[in-house]
């Protein structure tokens, strides 16, 4: 019997699970995770004195991204019954559009119902100038089932449609008449049917070198089932609102979120938090942390439980037994595509947050496996202090015979870190410490902690630099808390990936003048810590080999500490313990290291490390 490792969930939880005669193993990570939600701005409106995602803004690229690293592996068997691979693995950081598939919302919000051309009219995108390899259904096609997606194709000659003539030139050279009907060909040489479309260099043709194409709906081709969102040209860019069948709010209760309680509350017996499975009013014994609500008498002294510190029975068909069968205990609020959970809680600040998650779903013609569980999260959603208003959907009155089982975590005392100046509109929830104390570098430095303190010292993440260029001819401008040159590839990368990217590249790129506040959609505080994090191990691996001045030996310890930060402040070539001081005229670099390495050991304390 065949072993899988798959994917692994804030639960820790492990399990096996059978499939067509195969295991499905989950790996659990290493310890339950308790780091908090990087929160972010949520477009909003105003509806029955509460706050509703503003869905005409909302789009899967521009959704928050997701907050914990985690993977989905199918057995063999599974595979092979829908001949496509529904595996996929995602990091935290990514958007949905990376790691959803067409397949996944094919009963929610039937995006296969698109066709290009409808998308490109949405999103206003110019379809001329997208490659065909772009629309990623191409990979799945092959003659036959192109010409089945669209039946004008076989009336039409071979040497009119040049990914056609290609893809049987690569097969038959020139032994065939290009001049006949693809239909022709297909009844006088059925075999011919079965060659690929993968097998071509898709990036040489455009969309409109298969007529018909981008009229057709996305459903009509094989396997549509398998693609990204961020495989269809201009897709992921669609408001929620526009979708063929568009996203809507499910009820119309409105409560009052009057008191935040952790997890020092035991036995919630009158709850409005569940799953599609067990109802919407399961039970908490032990750990119960929520919000307790006030308001109309369907909701007043009701509980919604943190889908954090509970979980609940989710899923159907043979795809229930994912994970083992679990997920966040929370609400429907918008339909089946996603489910929102009362995530961080706060009594302390008063504060709670929440999070998405959303769910794997497997169906063709004649298998549907059903779906998972909702355990593809958590991804930062609304966050509410107590006497506010708070949507609550639509609340039916039912009771549950189950209970939620607890995850371990436990929230009392928890307080949200937040950022200097809450009422600017631009202002945050700042990435929090991990936490890990086992997330060590080879040279002993805990790089958690050390991102935290590069984090507490460098906090303007919307700050915009001068124009400048380095000795190389780089030019460009520092971008965020810890000014990343607009030139850096990576960086780059990250902001050309975003619609209106490579616009804003270039007003970068020519010194034009930009706000932070455009920064910011472009280069998140979220991403910003990613590349602190990938930096700080490149700054570690170099400081970790050069030799301290002051002992003659390697840098180590509080010593190896200070001369990467001032590495990092002043650049890889600035003298050890230089008295320089930058151009603001604040603090020299030698200051700067030993201020770094005051607050990595205060971080390592905060974090319980020492």
């Amino acid at each position: 019997m065949k072993l899988l490792n798959t994917f692994s969930f804030v639960s820790g939880l492990s399990l096996t699970i059978l499939i067509s005669g195969a295991v499905l193993v989950a790996s659990p990570q290493s310890g339950v995770s308790n780091s908090q939600l990087k929160s972010t701005e949520i477009p909003t409106i105003n509806w029955q004195n509460t706050r509703l995602p503003n869905w005409n803004q909302m789009t899967f690229a521009n959704m928050p991204a997701i907050a914990e690293s985690g993977s989905f592996q199918a057995p063999a068997g599974v595979v092979e019954k829908l001949g496509y691979d529904p595996s996929r693995s995602w990091d935290a950081g990514q958007t949905p559009d990376s790691y959803m598939m067409l397949g996944d919302f094919q009963d929610s919000f039937k995006l296969q119902n698109f066709s290009l051309n409808d998308i490109a009219q949405t999103v206003n995108l110019d379809l001329s100038e997208v490659d065909l390899d772009k629309f990623g259904a191409m990979k799945f096609q092959t003659l036959e089932s192109l010409s089945d997606a669209i039946p004008d194709l076989k009336n039409t000659p071979i040497s009119e449609v040049k990914p056609i003539l290609d893809l049987l030139a690569q097969k038959l050279g020139t032994s065939f008449d290009s001049n006949q009907t693809i239909e022709t060909l297909l009844q006088q040489s059925p075999h011919l049917g079965k060659l690929q479309f993968a097998s071509l260099n898709l990036t040489s043709y455009s969309l409109d070198s298969i007529p018909g194409l981008v009229e057709t709906p996305i459903g009509a081709f094989e396997k549509w089932q398998g693609v990204y969102i961020n495989e269809i040209p201009g897709l992921a860019d669609v408001p929620f609102s526009q979708f063929p069948n568009p996203i809507n709010a499910v009820g119309a209760n409105v409560g009052i979120v009057d008191i935040a309680f952790a997890t020092d509350e035991q036995q919630r017996k009158r709850t409005i938090s569940g799953s599609n499975k067990e109802g919407f009013a399961v039970p908490c014994q032990k750990d119960c942390a929520h919000i307790e609500l006030s308001g109309s008498s369907a909701v007043s002294g009701k509980a919604w439980v943190s889908g954090k510190y509970q979980l609940v029975k989710g899923g159907k068909g043979i795809l229930a037994s994912v994970n083992g069968g679990k997920e966040p205990t929370g609400r429907h609020l918008f339909g089946d595509a996603f489910k929102v959970a009362v995530w961080d809680i706060s009594e302390v600040d008063g504060m709670i947050s929440q999070a998405l998650f959303f769910r794997v779903c497997m169906r063709k013609t004649f298998v549907d496996l059903g779906c998972t569980p909702y355990f593809i999260g958590p991804v930062p959603f609304m966050t509410f202090k107590e006497k506010e208003s708070i949507f609550l959907g639509l609340i039916t009155g039912e009771s549950s015979n189950s209970v939620s089982t607890p995850t371990g975590l436990k929230s009392s005392g928890f307080r949200f870190k937040q950022s200097p100046n809450l009422t600017n509109k631009l202002s945050i929830l700042l990435p929090t410490i991990k936490g890990d104390c086992k997330n060590i570098h080879s040279s002993g430095t805990n790089i958690d902690a050390f991102s935290s303190a590069f984090s507490s010292l460098e906090k303007d993440y919307n700050l915009v630099g001068n124009y400048v260029c380095d000795s190389s001819g780089n030019c460009g401008r520092g971008l965020g808390a810890m000014q990343f040159m607009s030139y850096r590839p990576d960086v780059r990368k990250i902001i050309s990936s975003k619609s209106g990217g490579a616009e804003f590249l270039a007003k970068l790129d020519a010194g034009e003048q930009v706000t932070g506040e455009d920064m910011m959609q472009y280069f998140s505080p979220v991403e910003q810590q990613t590349l602190i994090e990938a930096d700080i191990t490149t700054l570690l691996n170099s400081t970790s080999q050069q030799i301290d001045p002051k002992t003659g030996k390697l840098f180590t310890g509080e010593r190896l500490i200070e001369r990467a930060a001032q590495m990092n402040f002043a650049g890889v070539n600035i003298p050890v313990d230089a008295d320089v001081i930058d151009v603001n005229g604040k603090i020299s670099v030698k200051g700067y290291g030993k201020r770094t390495s005051a607050k990595y050991f205060q971080s390592l304390r905060l974090m319980g490390c020492f």
